[in-house]
């Protein structure tokens, strides 16, 4: 296989890779939002507030998660392009 072959080859398995992480971030972070749904409402309404730090820390951490697959979605495409074109 020539050097072009080898090196498409590896944008394509790495491309390939970042879309799987991406598949199993987002069906990460809609689970960690369920689940930290429940865990607010179970304890919700606390006297100290730190229900509301707990939701917030969530928040974030759900958000955190979707924008890391949507850049690793954003890195799978890029590479597939590239390798279709080389």
């Amino acid at each position: 296989m020539s050097s072009i072959g080898n090196v498409k080859q590896q944008v394509s398995a790495v491309g390939e890779k970042a879309g799987k992480t991406a598949l199993q971030l987002s069906n990460l972070s809609k689970s960690f939002k369920n689940d930290a749904a429940a865990v607010i409402n179970a304890i919700g309404g606390t006297a100290s507030g730190e229900d509301k730090k707990l939701a917030q820390a969530f928040t974030q951490a759900s958000d955190a998660l979707n924008k890391a697959a949507l850049s690793l979605q954003a890195a799978s495409q890029s590479a597939k392009n590239w390798a279709s074109k080389a």
